[in-house]
């Protein structure tokens, strides 16, 4: 494409079409491979222009690494003899690009660091004795005019755990500050020769437009195809045999062709960098913060998954959090959980959402499911595999980060859930396998559960408690604080990073007994705070047609996926209220706005009262080194329900504040 308009131009695709690849556009009598120098000047017109147009790109390595931190190691590529640069200053300007890609079934096949090969990797490498990945991304290097690259196995010392640990914690600022991501899609036991070549008289799709204008209904992110704007005609797509040409670009799509985009380590290594360039297949793609383009179909609808996407998960996570964060600090002092306080104003107050937190909330949960659904070679890496998405959003938000929750969002993050899963003897025996060969995390981070899927076919983990009562957190009457947090590392910040085991949080709340019953007729285990069956109802009736049914029950998530009727439950467990809100609704309002719940104030007349609180339920864990009684997370529970008036009596109207330690 030899000119673009920001963010990307819409090329009339029909050949033969300047905008295009032209280099592939001969017409010979033989297929052209991918590998061909010529499309270097391609990626180089991506990359001059992505460079000097696009705003969400050039700001993204700041707030991904504030500090230009660099690695400790680079390849030097610029003469015929490649050698190991050791002598990389810890931060600062130096332009580099990097290799994602996978190792294969046979690791020993990469070439790799090592303590004894570290004296002849810094002398001198011959590219000859590299993989052909490895030698086509030292080409396109070179092409592009940069000096270094980043090669996981060639940069960092394999053999050697602690300089394994230390390069691995550096990811968000290693390929955050990457000028440019090179992604080899294929694993190595692909015929890498019958992937390269292309014959673009087969490839090039022609589109035509039909009469009509898309239907702007559709879902979110894909309605039409210019841009996702749901303006654009509609378009017929002729090609001469079946292909992998898609109007959107997703990731969980693509791993259907794609095998890289499956594995856990890649999934930070993707995101992070500002700008990639997909090779291996018989196409070339460019991915960064401001759109995809295909070269032979042209900018693509992107969806969530997508970096442009991340790009607004890292500002809205910073702006969320970062806000969160602010306000925590000018609020209740010395650490105290939060009776949320209304003014006796004469007027009742219209709340809109928070915005800043809407960021947060809608995008941190489907991220970190993203990430679950990644494949890793050793289950015992999922920790550190995401340590460098944990700190990018730390450094850009100015916030604190515990086991895969954020402190100032706590009483919130600790309500994510299990979904039930039907499983055989020998499957549940492989998950509690693979649950053995996981690094220990604590009960209430969401590592402690490992990956599998539900009944849909998606991850067991969720966040629909979460969801909702984040929403309405203005409405907030009370919420959980942390207190405090230990580690046994706590002298080193980078284990709180990956290093879960024995870590522990002291959270200010409210708690009282409970116990379990199976519900029959909803085939369903319940949570009955206090052994009163009384407070696992709601207080009015719903409605359904103008007949009234039941009252809206206590939803309980039990942490094991795989519980069933007649399994042995605890007997001594408590319920833990995160956060408690309640808020009023003019049901004569057609925007149902809501508004602040002010205890002793009249209700208008016409006026609903919603109630809902929400929190975690645990079981005693023995007693810590400073001889304090501690609690492990087994569930989360939440009731939304409706009210008259101020009727807010619930399980935990007697009880006192305390802090509970968890672990």
């Amino acid at each position: 494409m030899s000119s673009l308009h920001s963010p990307f131009p819409e090329p009339q695709l029909t050949p033969p079409d300047p905008k295009l690849n032209t280099s592939t556009l001969g017409f010979t009598s033989s297929p052209v491979s991918s590998r061909h120098s010529s499309n270097f000047a391609q990626i180089q017109t991506w990359l001059h222009h992505c460079t000097t147009t696009h705003t969400r790109c050039t700001e993204l390595p700041s707030l991904i690494s504030p500090t230009a931190q660099l690695p400790s190691r680079l390849l030097d590529v610029t003469s015929n003899t490649i050698k190991l640069d050791c002598s990389i200053p810890p931060s600062g300007a130096l332009p580099y690009t990097t290799l994602s890609h996978m190792w294969g079934t046979d690791p020993s096949a990469c070439p790799q660091l090592t303590l004894a090969t570290l004296p002849t990797f810094t002398a001198a490498i011959d590219i000859a004795d590299l993989p052909p990945k490895y030698a086509y991304a030292i080409h396109i290097t070179r092409a592009l005019g940069y000096r270094y690259i980043w090669i996981d196995s060639l940069c960092i010392i394999q053999d050697s755990a602690e300089d394994w640990t230390r390069e691995a914690l550096k990811m968000a600022a290693v390929y955050g500050r990457s000028a440019l991501n090179i992604s080899y899609v294929f694993p190595p036991d692909k015929d890498v020769r019958e992937n390269y070549l292309r014959d673009p008289r087969v490839l090039l799709p022609c589109c035509t437009a039909l009469p009509g204008k898309v239907s702007t209904s559709g879902s979110k992110g894909n309605k039409g195809e210019k841009g996702g704007n749901g303006e654009g005609d509609k378009r017929l797509v002729i090609s001469h045999r079946p292909n992998f040409h898609r109007p959107t670009w997703s990731p969980t799509v693509y791993k259907k062709i794609w095998p890289l985009l499956s594995r856990g380590w890649v999934f930070q290594e993707r995101l992070l960098c500002p700008k990639t360039v997909y090779f291996g297949q018989e196409r070339l793609l460019w991915e960064c913060c401001e759109g995809i383009v295909d070269e032979y179909y042209g900018p693509l609808t992107t969806v969530p998954g997508s970096k442009s996407h991340f790009h607004r998960v890292i500002t809205g996570l910073a702006a969320g959090l970062g806000t969160v964060a602010r306000r925590e600090t000018g609020s209740t002092g010395g650490g105290e959980g939060k009776e949320l306080k209304r003014e006796e104003n004469d007027k009742f107050a219209s709340v809109a959402y928070d915005e800043d937190q809407s960021e947060a909330d809608e995008q941190w949960g489907p991220l970190v499911k993203d990430y679950r659904a990644g494949d890793l070679t050793k289950e015992y890496d999922r920790g550190i595999a995401f340590a460098g998405i944990a700190r990018a959003i730390q450094a850009s938000a100015g916030v604190t980060y515990l086991a895969g929750l954020w402190k100032e969002l706590f009483a919130y993050d600790l309500l994510w859930t299990v979904g039930l899963v039907v499983v055989s003897d020998e499957e549940r025996q492989k998950a509690e396998k693979r649950k053995a060969e996981t690094r220990e995390a604590p009960s209430w981070s969401w590592f402690a559960v490992v990956p599998m899927a539900n009944k849909m076919g998606g991850d067991v983990l969720d966040w629909p408690f979460r969801t909702t009562m984040q929403t309405y957190r203005r409405h907030g009457l009370f919420e959980a604080k942390v207190v405090g947090f230990e580690h046994p590392k706590g002298e080193n910040p980078d284990a709180l990073l990956h290093d879960f085991a024995g870590m522990s949080v002291t959270l200010r709340a409210k708690k009282v007994p409970c116990g379990f019953e199976w519900w029959e007729q909803f085939d369903m285990l319940c949570v009955v705070p206090h052994g009163e069956t009384k407070w696992m109802m709601g207080k009015i009736a719903n409605t359904w047609k103008g007949e009234a049914v039941l009252p809206r029950v206590l939803k309980y998530a039990h942490d094991d996926s795989m519980v069933k009727k007649g399994d042995v439950l605890p007997g001594d467990a408590c319920m833990v209220l995160t956060t408690e809100q309640a808020w009023h609704v003019d049901k004569a309002d057609p925007a149902k706005r809501t508004h602040d719940f002010v205890k002793g104030k009249d209700v208008p007349e016409g006026w609903g009262t919603s109630y809902q609180y929400a929190g975690i339920v645990v079981v005693p864990s023995g007693v810590d080194s400073q001889g304090r009684e501690t609690w492990r997370r087994i569930g989360a529970f939440m009731l939304f329900d409706n009210v008259t008036g101020h009727d807010l009596t619930g399980p935990f109207d007697e009880s006192k504040e305390e802090d509970i330690v968890l672990v």
